[in-house]
């Protein structure tokens, strides 16, 4: 076997996104080595061939995890699965190197400390250095109108300062995104689909380096980021690290800046993946351009990179003292390309450009209109577009801070690798979703005013939906598209979640022609339902793992059971029905209209007899495929009142009951737990446990960061706006300062650890998570809500009483703008002025929610002309441009069953069955599944 191994093994981790990037090299035969710069963390990490094939997968046990420690071999095995990663805890930053020794059959593994890393082989060619006239424009932000901060003070108002390391990321909205670690030259990585080519960089003031792991002070901005050094004229000096967005270029692009109080000569030096012996490079009008070495440049790897600066300047391969710092303080692989780009004369600023193309020719020209539309502030300019092409700033500067990282952050999922789509989560689900993307596309698309982008992805999954009757995935769209050859269809809920997706795009934008063109598709998706998944009483069945609660042990056995039929199931099949009946009536189709209207009538009215304890008021998270009421206590009965959209599915009365039940006994300050800690088979803990199998605890009361967004809805409709809004100050406090900065994690641990902090896990980066606090945002508390497939604007604000104003501008459909200005006077009287930038013929439904948690109504044509107006919530009074406007009572106060709400909190005194008996859960699966197979 050992003969197949010649080159073809990689270690993929967490210290390179599991990528293709870190090969494995021949030594001798039987040994294999490949070199690391770590940084003080915890890693995880298999060794497979490119494709993590079977046969070539290797870790060290097939189940659960084990630690590798420094010089210590271990013995490794043939095995694939989730959660049994090899460990390994790097105490001192450092190259390390991994040695796999293949002896009859036998492999093992050892990790060790090395400076063989940082001699440089022979040079192969002659080292270039070259000078190069510059002279590129220059250009302004341009700033928005209104309220909207200028982007310069909005910058600094985000800015996430840290005075220690932390991680952040970024995305290129094609394939690729860059992750690095705040104080430190490594750990940074430009990552694309199988592999990386631009890591971190260094820089330099009149020849001297500017110390990264010594920096004053560091910023995290929205465009990049900044870190300040203290020189020989104090405070003087920083440099700056930008990804660019490649949204509307389809370029590749890394832009490096010094800038300087004083005029010096500035110099910056990339770190590229690119072997120095195998390297070829060449020069252009602008600058210098890499070939990259074909045994690196794998599938989807870029070809080409083109490297340019703003200022006239020197670019220079060499061996002086300046690399040697590198090698000695930066901890750069000396056999790598590290370029130096120096100002030609003294300057307070260069910016150095790094494009990457699959040809020489598209590098060299993307290079050549970064200098010629001064292509820094272009991405600074696109960046505070995207925060601002929506808007919303309250008086509660924290919570402003945090909804637009999560804005920006949720644009780090957007790709086009495979067409226009949503990535689930960084690194290891760096896929489209089907499920994942539909979730998070009103949050991250719609809310933003991204019409065009929302319908792109719409029609791509529509282009993947399986449209052979004789399939039993007859009518889905993939679970997840890993490529366009690998889809996989294994979900039930995933099409349903575009359903809803495609009624809320044509609510944000109006587009009645696309309610034609789409139609076929819910009509494919509904014909599918009703041939496979049907039972008697209308209710959609499906498989045990094929819910949102999906984990499997090896691959086969569901960790969460909820089959035959789940209660959000139900909801979205019920969904999916009215939209299907609203878009048959949009295009004439009278006889689908009134069977599809059937069908939904006979789920709403099984529903709740079946799901329903009358007794208890409990409802029943599944009903098995005998019958039997499964009265587990997880948050998926939320889903029932917050999914439909004129939350008609169940009774008012019950659903109180469901928020009341569900928040109760799940919500903890930091989120919603997956289920209930008074079950048997809780888990406290998520990951690193050494009692069980992580994904045993992943839908068993670990918390997920999106459920947190349809808990915040489900209270919003109920009146309950400040008991939502801190939990939402909690999500906030994640955004800013927890794990990597500006985003949100896709698990947290139900419990504290021992110091009383959260626990971050599951994926460091995850879109449905930020989407759904952007979500609540807009579509919550601010309450923009439109239809206008049907003409109306529904503006119903559940307001915390910490938001004693706030500004908002919405895009309303493609060119459409409604401006909101709040305010609470000393009466408690919500004042609000609206005014339409554009005529319309719309109705404005205002809704309200009074002291006593009951809801009022008011039907208004939209003006556009300031409308002014004020709502008392203790005298329910509206006065419209100084009138009283009579309102309508539309929701009757529900306090009496849901009562004071409050956090519940871990109860500790609870010995947890799977803390005690190690695998517990596992053999209660095993067992039940063997009871399964024998009836």
């Amino acid at each position: 076997m050992s003969i197949l191994l010649d080159n073809n093994l990689y270690l993929k981790g967490t210290f390179n996104g599991w990528g293709n990037d870190t090969q494995f090299k021949k030594v001798t035969d039987g040994t294999y080595q490949a070199y690391l710069m770590l940084l003080p963390l915890q890693y995880r990490f298999k060794i497979s061939d490119i494709n993590g094939s079977e046969e070539f997968s290797f870790t060290a046990d097939s189940i659960k995890e084990v630690e590798c420690k420094l010089d210590r071999p271990i013995h490794l095995l043939s095995a694939k699965g989730i959660g049994n990663d090899i460990t390994i805890n790097i105490k001192s930053l450092a190259c390390y190197c991994f040695e796999v020794i293949v002896s009859d059959n036998v492999f093992s593994l050892e990790v060790k400390m090395s400076l063989n890393k940082y001699i440089r082989s022979d040079l192969s060619r002659n080292l270039l250095s070259e000078s190069f006239p510059i002279n590129a424009c220059s250009t302004e932000i341009k700033k928005k109108q209104h309220w909207v901060l200028a982007s310069t003070s909005l910058f600094s108002e985000l800015a996430i300062n840290n005075r220690t390391t932390c991680p952040f990321i970024f995305g290129d909205n094609i394939d690729g995104y860059y992750e690095g670690h705040s104080y430190s030259f490594i750990g940074n990585k430009y990552n694309h689909k199988q592999g990386w080519i631009v890591g971190g960089f260094a820089s330099f003031i009149n020849k001297k380096l500017n110390n990264k792991i010594n920096a004053i002070d560091a910023d995290i901005f929205p465009y990049g980021v900044t870190h300040y050094y203290d020189t020989e004229y104090k405070n003087s000096c920083n440099d700056t690290v930008m990804l660019f967005s490649a949204t509307k270029t389809q370029q590749r692009c890394i832009a490096l800046s010094i800038k300087s109080e004083y005029p010096a000569i500035l110099s910056i030096a990339p770190q590229l993946n690119i072997n120095f012996s195998e390297s070829v490079v060449s020069t252009f009008n602008n600058g210098a351009v890499y070939k990259v070495s074909s045994d690196y440049s794998q599938n989807k790897l870029p070809k080409f990179i083109a490297i340019c600066a703003d200022k006239s300047f020197i670019f220079e391969e060499s061996d002086d003292s300046l690399h040697s710092e590198l090698i000695e303080t930066a901890l750069f692989d000396r056999r790598q390309v590290i370029p130096i780009i120096s100002s030609q004369n003294l300057e307070s600023q260069i910016t150095v450009y790094i494009t990457f193309a699959d040809s020489e020719a598209d590098a060299i020209s993307a290079a050549n209109r970064m200098l010629a539309h001064d292509g820094k502030t272009q991405h600074k300019q696109a960046v505070y577009d995207v925060l601002t092409n929506t808007y919303l700033w309250t008086s509660d500067i924290e919570y402003n801070r945090a909804l637009m990282w999560s804005k920006l952050s949720g644009r780090v999922f957007v790709s086009t690798e495979y067409g226009h789509g949503i990535w689930a989560g960084l690194p290891w689900f760096k896929d489209c979703w089907g499920r994942d993307t539909f979730i998070a596309l009103p949050g991250i698309s719609l809310v933003n005013g991204f019409m065009d982008e929302a319908k792109n992805i719409i029609n791509r999954f529509s282009q993947w939906q399986m449209t052979d009757s004789d399939h039993c995935h007859y009518g889905r769209i993939p679970n997840r598209v890993t490529s366009f050859d690998e889809m996989i269809y294994n979900t039930t809920d995933g099409t349903p979640w575009m359903i809803r997706g495609i009624w809320d795009y044509l609510r944000y934008s109006g587009d009645r022609g696309f309610a034609i063109t789409i139609y076929p598709v819910v009509q494919t998706y509904i014909a599918g339902v009703e041939k496979y998944y049907l039972d008697d009483l209308g209710l959609m069945t499906h498989r045990d793992p094929d819910t949102w609660m999906d984990a499997k042990l090896l691959g086969l056995y569901p960790w969460s059971s909820r089959g035959n039929r789940a209660n959000d199931i139900q909801v979205l099949w019920y969904t999916s029905l009215q939209v299907a009946i609203k878009l048959a009536d949009i295009n004439g189709d009278m006889d689908s209209k009134r069977h599809y209207q059937q069908l939904a009538d006979r789920v709403k009215q099984n529903f709740t007899p079946l799901f329903w304890e009358l007794e208890s008021h409990q409802l029943a998270d599944c009903i098995k495929a005998d019958g039997q009421r499964d009265m587990k206590v997880r948050p998926n009965q939320l889903l029932a009142v917050t999914i439909p959209y004129e939350q008609d599915f169940i009774d008012r009365e019950i659903g109180a009951y469901v928020v009341s039940n569900t928040v109760s006994e799940l919500l903890f300050p930091w989120g919603i737990t997956s289920l209930s800690q008074y079950d048997p088979q809780f888990h406290p803990y998520h990951d690193n446990q050494q009692q069980y199998h992580k994904d045993a605890a992943y839908h068993n009361g670990t918390i997920w960061g999106w459920n947190a967004g349809f808990t915040v809805t489900a209270l919003t409709l109920y009146g309950y706006d400040d008991f939502a809004y801190s939990l939402t100050k909690n999500l906030v406090d994640q955004i800013l300062y927890h794990g990597h900065r500006g985003t949100m994690s896709e698990n947290l641990d139900a419990f504290l650890d021992h110091k009383q902090n959260i626990t971050l896990s599951g994926t460091y980066a995850q879109a449905w998570s930020v989407s759904e606090f952007t979500r609540n945002g807009f579509q919550d508390y601010l309450g923009y809500q439109p239809n206008l497939i049907e003409g109306i604007i529904t503006l119903c604000p559940s307001l915390p009483s910490k938001w004693h104003n706030f500004h908002a501008e919405i895009k309303v459909g493609v060119s459409h703008r409604l401006l909101i200005d709040f305010k609470s006077n000393s009466k408690g009287e919500q004042c609000y002025v609206l005014t339409m930038l554009e005529q319309n013929n719309l109705s404005l439904v205002l809704q309200f929610t009074a002291d006593d948690k009951s809801k009022y109504q008011a039907i208004l044509p939209v003006s556009s002309q300031k409308m002014e107006l004020i709502f008392n919530p203790s005298l329910v009074q509206l006065f419209f441009d100084g009138v009283e406007y009579k309102l309508e009572k539309i929701q009757s106060s529900y306090q009496a069953w849901i009562g004071q709400l409050s956090f519940t909190k871990p109860d500790l005194n609870i010995r947890h069955q799977v803390l005690q008996t190690q695998h517990w859960l596992q053999r209660q699966v095993k067992q039940q599944e063997s009871i399964n197979t024998d009836a």
